[in-house]
């Protein structure tokens, strides 16, 4: 995670000194500050208003967006925070010919400010990619109807590996996509698996924090093996299942997000019991959790085999 941030804020140093689009002052690159992000967001340009702000999505659209983010849990200052704001291209284009919105960064701004993405998704090798509006939904699963990926999950090999997208229309009010009936519902529904994907990540990132400090003071009685062992791992498989089934009924998503969000409620319920027993007894046990995990992933695997 160190290595990562360091290499990063390299990176941001140089992006912050092209000037290959040979674009005149003001407009230079606009940066993201996320230090450690496991996400990241892929617009299309920065607009008029970041030349003075030096913030991505600091104008109308961006308002939107951050919006819609506060629907899967993010604050503005949680999501610039966790979530490394990236960009077909670093700089304003320019105005519309017509004079409404921003122009669409030409074929040649795209090929000489393309490699930049590509560098950040080798540095980061983010577990979850959010592209924005057509250009960067384009750019990671080819040519389609937005109403074909938007509210929905995809598995996409890149430049820096494997990840999960989940796209969104671009939140610009040039577009009038999402008012055609059954598109808002859509984006909702994207906004779900987001907001389940960063809670997921979010328990990752402590559980990695934690691990390394406590196995220092794991104790020797504490084995692999017996009958407190099963009792954690058929407890954690119960406390799976009635997750998945509150989840459900309450919000009727898709099974994944389902799943996931009965595995962030398990994960929570495990690590918050060893937190207590290292508070009580000294002993925040990591045999317990990997049973926990165990009987989690019984679980689900017992449940993504059912039906509804």
């Amino acid at each position: 995670m160190v290595r990562q941030a360091n290499d990063l804020e390299l990176h941001l140093k140089r992006l912050a000194d092209c000037r290959r689009c040979g674009h005149p002052e003001p407009i230079v690159p606009i940066l993201s500050r996320a230090k450690r992000p496991r996400a990241m967001l892929v617009g299309q340009a920065p607009g008029k208003v970041e030349i003075s702000s030096r913030k991505p999505f600091a104008g109308r659209a961006g308002k939107t967006l951050f919006r819609w983010l506060e629907e899967a849990g993010l604050t503005e200052e949680e999501a610039r925070e966790r979530i490394y704001i990236s960009a077909m291209t670093r700089c304003f284009p320019g105005a519309h010919p017509s004079g409404r919105g921003d122009r669409v960064p030409t074929r040649s701004e795209l090929e000489l400010c393309g490699s930049w993405l590509d560098d950040e998704l080798r540095l980061i090798r983010p577990e979850l990619i959010i592209p924005v509006g057509k250009l960067a939904i384009g750019r990671f699963l080819g040519e389609a109807p937005l109403a074909d990926v938007v509210g929905k999950e995809h598995h996409v090999e890149h430049e820096g590996g494997s990840s999960t997208v989940v796209p969104l229309p671009h939140p610009s009010g040039a577009s009038s996509w999402i008012h055609a009936p059954g598109h808002r519902a859509l984006v909702s529904k994207a906004l779900r698996l987001i907001g389940g994907r960063m809670r997921a990540l979010a328990a990752a990132v402590l559980l990695l924090m934690l691990v390394p400090a406590v196995a220092r003071a794991q104790s020797r009685t504490d084995a692999w093996f017996g009958p407190d062992k099963v009792k954690h791992f058929f407890t954690t498989a119960l406390i799976q299942s009635l997750a998945y089934s509150v989840a459900q009924v309450t919000t009727r998503g898709p099974r994944s997000s389902l799943l996931l969000s009965a595995s962030v409620a398990s994960a929570a319920v495990g690590i918050g019991k060893e937190m207590h027993d290292r508070r009580s007894y000294g002993l925040f046990s990591v045999r317990d959790l990997a049973w926990d995990a165990a009987g989690a992933g019984t679980a689900s695997l017992m449940l993504a085999r059912t039906r509804h």
